[in-house]
């Protein structure tokens, strides 16, 4: 049983969906359940985008200062980066530089701290922060080759400027002074600037040439590793991979995700809770569409006898209902989607919600439309809302003819 250009089931579900002139209770929550998966749809674009937003954010801030790649070696080894440089010929490779890094104590007018020292070539470092340290101290440098560069806050916490000295308590030392009653030997080293990354950064970090370095942690000749920065630091993961292939067995191959396994575990979870939980908004929207077409059902018993009695199969009467609930779901879907997809590109345009610059590193709500979370989205409504019509077009299609008629 067809119709010229549309099929039987899906004729009469429209049909169906349309009149409703009996019970208008019926109608009233179809709409319920199309505006329920319409809100459920938007919320889960726009808490995905925001997410996104906030994840590219601070991938982007731990990728700046930190190598996208790195190379160390097997129980603290050192690297001597002249054997490994043949290994590393690659297009996506920018730059590959060693670099040595610890903590220790720093000591300045009677006040301590203890901070990360990360040794690295001068002009690498340029390459690694440049942009923003420029931004925030021009002209910062690591003071003609046995300067400091020092974060803000550790800088401000121990009362030291531009100029001043700074002694690091060296590896023998720290040594000497938790194992003897003696004064700890320290490295002077000048203060040639502070700067303002972020938070983490600012406390903790200071960065020192590979000299002054290896002189802290008393290593003669090579590095901790090589930090390794891609054009496109997306490739992490690919480029990486490829690099174990290529290395010997005793060198450590980490992407930037390995670096902060952590931290990018935490985000991905946070994420996809997020998605879980707005999700239930749709799951409740779908209870009202299952509600609605059983209640379409009872109340299309009779002609549902009749189109029985015409020659309808049970299958086509099961697909009539499963039809309708696709239909709710692809218009409650379809705007659902429109509308998230509008204020998300509202919010990137022309910011309409801000955020105070004092508190966050952001002066707006940052979000980012993936097109793959979009198809989840929409994949996950359509199969909820068809799900939810499985129900009563089965009990549509088990009614017997005689007794849908009998009682009319």
């Amino acid at each position: 049983m067809n119709l010229p250009g549309r099929s039987f089931e899906t004729f009469i579900a429209l049909r169906y969906l349309r009149a409703r002139q009996k019970t208008g209770l019926i109608t009233i929550i179809s709409i319920i359940s199309i505006l329920g998966i319409t809100v459920g749809v938007a919320a889960l674009i726009i808490v995905m985008s925001v997410f996104n937003g906030f994840n590219r954010f601070a991938v982007e801030q731990l990728v700046s200062y930190d190598p996208h790649i790195r190379i160390s070696g097997e129980n603290g080894q050192p690297v001597m980066s002249e054997r490994l440089l043949p290994f590393l010929e690659s297009d996506e490779i920018l730059s590959v530089s060693p670099f040595i890094e610890g903590r220790s104590a720093v000591i300045h007018d009677r006040k301590t701290g203890v901070a990360t020292i990360r040794g690295v070539d001068p002009a690498h470092l340029e390459g690694q922060i440049a942009e923003k340290m420029r931004r925030t101290i021009p002209g910062s440098d690591l003071g003609g080759g046995n300067g400091i560069v020092l974060g803000s806050t550790l800088a401000s916490n121990l009362g030291l400027f531009t100029g001043d000295t700074l002694s690091i308590v060296g590896r023998q030392g720290l040594e000497l002074a938790l194992t003897q009653v003696a004064q700890p030997v320290t490295i002077e080293v000048p203060v040639s600037s502070t700067f303002s990354l972020n938070q983490e950064y600012d406390a903790h970090v200071g960065f020192v040439p590979l000299g002054v370095a290896r002189e802290i942690f008393e290593i003669d000749e090579g590095a901790m590793g090589l930090e390794i920065r891609l054009h496109d630091f997306e490739k992490s993961v690919e480029v990486a991979t490829a690099l174990r292939k290529r290395l010997p067995d005793e060198y450590i191959v980490e992407s930037w995700q390995d670096l902060h396994r952590d931290l990018y575990g935490a985000m991905e979870l946070e994420r996809w809770s997020a998605f879980v939980i707005v999700l239930l908004i749709v799951i409740v929207a779908v209870f009202n569409v299952l509600g609605s077409l059983t209640m379409t059902v009872i109340e299309k018993r009779r002609d549902i006898g009749i189109l029985k009695t015409l020659g309808a199969s049970r299958s086509g009467i099961m697909r009539t209902f499963i039809v309708e609930g696709i239909l709710i779901g692809l218009i409650g879907t379809s705007v659902g989607v429109l509308l998230g997809l509008g204020i998300c590109w509202a919010q990137a345009t022309y910011s309409l919600v801000e955020l105070d610059t004092t508190r966050y590193l952001l002066g707006a709500l940052p979000v980012e439309v993936r097109p793959v979370d979009v198809v989840l989205v929409v994949l996950s409504a359509i199969t909820l809302a068809t799900v939810s019509a499985i129900y009563p077009a089965a009990r549509a299609a088990s009614l017997e003819p005689a007794d849908s008629i009998r009682w009319e």
